[in-house]
């Protein structure tokens, strides 16, 4: 899953538990989404969770620069 302020679910037209697409320049991830109370504009996701692939498939860590859009 990939987490979001209401704020910035709004600001993509997302709502809870719709398909959020992530990317970088190195690939992109669907992920559920879940809207929760944290900082607006910053996305968190599953990167050390069992069985993730957000870093393999992102090359990113924390802190990293991403898009964020709705399927």
């Amino acid at each position: 899953m990939v987490r979001l302020s209401a704020d910035t679910a709004a600001e993509i037209g997302a709502g809870d538990g719709d398909a959020v697409t992530v990317s970088t320049d190195r690939g992109s991830i669907t992920l559920p989404l879940c809207v929760t109370d944290m900082p607006d504009r910053v996305a968190w996701l599953p990167l050390n969770s069992p069985g993730s692939a957000v870093h393999r498939q992102l090359g990113v860590t924390v802190g990293s620069v991403v898009r964020i859009g709705v399927n």
